[in-house]
């Protein structure tokens, strides 16, 4: 595990973050056929400018206060306890496709807890970035596997399409840490 941001007190890239057996075992289910996906229309809640053309699909293992899958223990516990977590909000997978055009989604956050973390775990590499909105600056991360990017939930961030690979699937964990910071 190796952190490979500037120190900074709202935001975190941390390449190599799961052991390789434990990131492995994830990343063959996410790639199985054993995943129930489902298709979101828009790329975010309550779209503003029209960039939600694309859509994605979604896995949740953990949303309105309880696991939503059965091997929510088994894959994503190692995964929470690792980031410190004391209470997660929600947990899901997203696979989004290749686009032509490279767009991106609106700016967004997942949720508005104050003091919560969000957290993007890339299981595939490729030409596809995040945009992170901090103190007026906008940082581009790229997408590589095993990459984790974690910031505060209150900080604006958006997706640019892959345009090199038929799919990009990451987990967004939204969570609380036992001691409020990242």
């Amino acid at each position: 595990m190796k952190t490979i941001s500037p120190k900074n007190k709202n935001y975190q890239i941390v390449d190599n973050f799961l052991d390789k057996a434990h990131y492995n075992k994830l990343k063959n289910f996410l790639y199985s056929s054993n995943v129930p996906w489902f298709f979101r229309k828009n790329d975010v809640e309550n779209p503003k400018t029209g960039h939600n053309s694309n859509g994605f699909f979604t896995f949740c293992w953990y949303n309105n206060s309880r696991p939503d899958y059965h091997l929510f223990d088994e894959h994503l516990s190692p995964v929470l306890n690792k980031l410190n977590c004391y209470a997660p909000i929600q947990v899901r997978a997203n696979l989004t496709l290749r686009d032509v055009d490279s767009i991106d989604s609106d700016w967004h956050t997942d949720d508005n807890v104050v003091y919560g973390t969000t957290a993007i775990l890339a299981f595939t590499s490729c030409n596809a970035k995040t945009l992170l909105s901090v103190d007026n600056k906008i940082i581009s991360v790229d997408s590589c596997e095993n990459r984790l990017i974690k910031f505060k939930s209150t900080i604006l961030h958006k997706l640019i399409y892959s345009t090199d690979t038929h799919k990009r699937i990451v987990i967004n964990l939204n969570y609380v840490t036992k001691d409020c910071n990242l």
